[in-house]
């Protein structure tokens, strides 16, 4: 690669080439890693995996010791709309020039060595954090668990949001097989919180073969519901009452504040509430208008769709109810679009804009109905939903990150 022309979206062209070096071993990113000297961080580590809550579980974690005064790095995947927001140092994306710069060390180190993408980006996300003073670190897994690049770094606590069936062909088609990928981010003598509270057999094994310390959903901490539109919350070390709804998952709140109280750093009951309160992430359930409420999710697997359909349920819609989706062709369309089918009333469906998209063909399998519109892509969809909008009505986005980011784009486009 010509290194003069190292603008951010150069550099992300090259490395889209690297996304067929998908190695099922870390030895080469650990060998780089080491180059580096990035294996060892001098900062309190999270590590998160699971198969939905990752991406709302990291941001309560950092949202909360954002506002304790800590110094936090967060590490997450995929973004929505730019690469920037994979890397965040203190809350704050970073200008490019710092990309560039770690992405051309990770480059020299490597030499020859091959890489993936996500090993590469991993790389360069560390090495950034490596330069910067941070107390804590927060890092998203990107898949799995056991093998993926991110478990180069022994953490201080991991945490498994929930188990459910994703990535079946890398993981298993099983809750034992995923589990068993996903406690691969378990380390010797700490602690590994289990936000699910139906727990596969094998992770109780692999924690005591091990020596890990499981603190699991349900018996160790757990929280509930109050008729006052509130909920409690439930600890070892501590009890909190009353805590407002936040705006995404309570069971992410949840798996978050168990990792707070047993990391033993401190905070107070008052920060909690006000980063309960205060917290959001697009794409997660997140109202971008309202009249007509437009709501976007990036629900892509079936415990997701399910969860979503509950959500929408709960909502007093006096109007329709329209969604625009568009899915990878590698997930489980019909378990995506089966929870919802008899709440949405017009279903607009369209292919994205990946060589991963599930076709017009492979959705009419599960939408063909009078009520279903099949579009070029998600622009159009948008174009054609507008048509028909009433300010009573609801547009639920969903089906992929991509299709949460394309419909951002189209928006931004014709409002």
């Amino acid at each position: 690669m010509d290194i003069k022309h190292n603008a951010l979206l150069t550099w992300l062209e090259y490395l889209k080439k690297f996304n067929k070096n998908i190695t099922l071993n870390l030895t080469n990113v650990y060998l780089i890693a080491k180059r580096l000297n990035l294996l060892s961080m001098n900062a309190f580590i999270f590590t998160v995996a699971g198969t939905n809550g990752k991406g709302t579980t990291c941001a309560m974690l950092e949202k909360i010791f954002l506002n304790s005064g800590y110094r936090v790095g967060l590490y997450t995947s995929p973004h929505i709309v730019s690469y920037l927001e994979r890397v965040k140092i203190n809350g704050n994306i970073l200008e490019e020039q710092y990309h560039v710069f770690s992405f051309l060390q990770i480059e020299k180190a490597r030499g020859s060595i091959i890489l993936s993408f996500f090993e590469f980006i991993t790389l360069s996300a560390l090495f950034l954090f490596k330069h910067y003073l941070l107390d804590i670190i927060i890092l998203e897994v990107g898949l799995g668990g056991r093998l993926d690049a991110t478990n180069i770094i022994d953490s201080n606590i991991s945490i498994i949001t929930n188990i459910g069936i994703d990535h079946i062909s890398l993981l298993g088609a099983d809750r034992e097989s995923i589990a068993r990928e996903k406690s691969g981010i378990f380390r010797s003598g700490r602690i590994a919180i289990i936000g699910d509270s139906n727990i596969p057999n094998c992770i109780n094994k692999i924690a005591k073969s091990n020596k890990v310390i499981l603190k699991k959903n349900n018996i160790d901490w757990y929280w509930t519901h109050n008729h006052n539109n509130s909920w409690n919350f439930f600890h070892e070390y501590i009890n909190i009452y009353n805590l407002d709804i936040p705006k995404i998952p309570i069971s992410s709140v949840s798996v978050a504040l168990s990792a707070v109280y047993y990391s033993g750093l401190q905070v107070n009951i008052n920060t909690i509430r006000k980063s309960i309160s205060t917290i959001y992430l697009i794409g997660r359930f997140h109202t971008i208008s309202y009249f007509p409420q437009i709501i976007l999710d990036v629900a892509h697997n079936a415990d997701a769709a399910l969860y979503l359909s509950k959500k929408i349920r709960k909502m007093n819609i006096h109007g329709k109810i329209y969604a625009i989706i568009g899915i990878l062709n590698d997930k489980d369309i019909r378990n995506i679009i089966l929870p919802l089918k008899h709440t949405i009333n017009y279903w607009y469906a369209a292919p994205l804009k990946t060589n991963r998209t599930a076709t017009i063909y492979q959705l009419k399998k599960y939408l063909f109905t009078d009520n279903t519109f099949f579009l070029k892509n998600i622009h159009k969809a948008w174009i054609e939903v507008k048509k028909r909008l009433h300010p009573e009505d609801l547009v639920i986005v969903f089906g992929s990150f991509i299709t949460v980011s394309e419909f951002i784009i189209a928006k931004k486009i014709d409002g």
